[in-house]
């Protein structure tokens, strides 16, 4: 039975660099609205990640995924960081003909990125992205353990941030029973800073399975996103929504984005 998701799931780059003292509230709100643009900087950041992927199957069905994305950045010399970042999805998915619905965790994915710790106009990160297969449900993921490199690449010129991340999974081992991955995952994105925390976004998020006649999932997401203080915690609220340049059949048509990421300067 086809499975309408990819089996696994990226999200829009949400790590924050280091944030120096500013001499306004404003001005430190521009910075970490700049900063949470950046997946491989120096702050430990907690996502809270909720999607709806509606429009699927013949009943035009809903989805739901809830992920929970740590990231968490290591200094390993003066002059090289590692930055973890791990993706925990917890998925609500109905069958292709929508009589049933599938529920629990996703396949869990981990990537390392090693990146300069003083960077220049270009940041850049490249390491390992590990597939775990960790569903509790054989519908909500590949039952293979897959790796393979990642990479990003971003600049930051006056308000505006412009990168791209990627990567590439090939499955090493798992049930034999089940399809190998060899899956690629394409992510540009372009952010404009409005000022006092405030930002607009827009990204696609492509995912395609080497394999499948329908090969690409293709979400095209526009964002706005805006920091802020709930008590004394730095947090910074997303909402994105955005049509599906790219389906398999049965797929959804559009997706819809809520996003909560914790700050922690250290």
């Amino acid at each position: 039975m086809h499975n309408y998701f990819p089996k696994f799931v990226l999200l829009i780059p949400v790590s924050i660099a280091l944030v120096l003292p500013a001499p306004s509230a404003a001005q430190s709100a521009d910075d970490l609205a700049k900063q949470t643009q950046n997946p491989i900087a120096s702050l430990i950041s907690v996502p809270f990640q909720g999607n709806w992927d509606f429009g699927l199957g013949t009943r035009d069905a809903t989805a739901t995924t809830l992920n929970f994305q740590p990231v968490i950045p290591f200094a390993i010399t003066p002059s090289t960081n590692i930055v973890l970042r791990v993706i925990m999805p917890l998925t609500s998915q109905p069958s292709p003909d929508g009589t049933t619905r599938y529920s629990g965790l996703g396949d869990v994915l981990t990537t390392a990125f090693f990146s300069p710790s003083h960077a220049g106009k270009l940041i850049w990160g490249v390491g390992p992205a590990l597939l775990l297969p960790t569903a509790t449900n054989n519908r909500l993921g590949s039952e293979k353990f897959a790796i393979g490199p990642s990479v990003v690449l971003l600049t930051q010129p006056g308000k505006w941030t412009l990168g791209a991340l990627g990567n590439q999974l090939w499955s090493t081992s798992g049930a034999n029973d089940r399809p190998s991955v060899n899956q690629i995952y394409l992510q540009p994105f372009a952010n404009y800073n409005l000022g006092k925390g405030l930002a607009m976004g827009v990204s696609m998020e492509a995912s395609g399975a080497w394999h499948a006649q329908d090969m690409w999932t293709a979400p095209l997401l526009f964002s706005v996103s805006k920091v802020t203080m709930l008590g004394k915690q730095p947090v910074n609220l997303a909402v994105a929504a955005g049509p599906m340049v790219a389906s398999p059949t049965g797929g959804p048509s559009w997706r819809f984005r809520l996003n909560a990421t914790f700050l922690f300067p250290r």
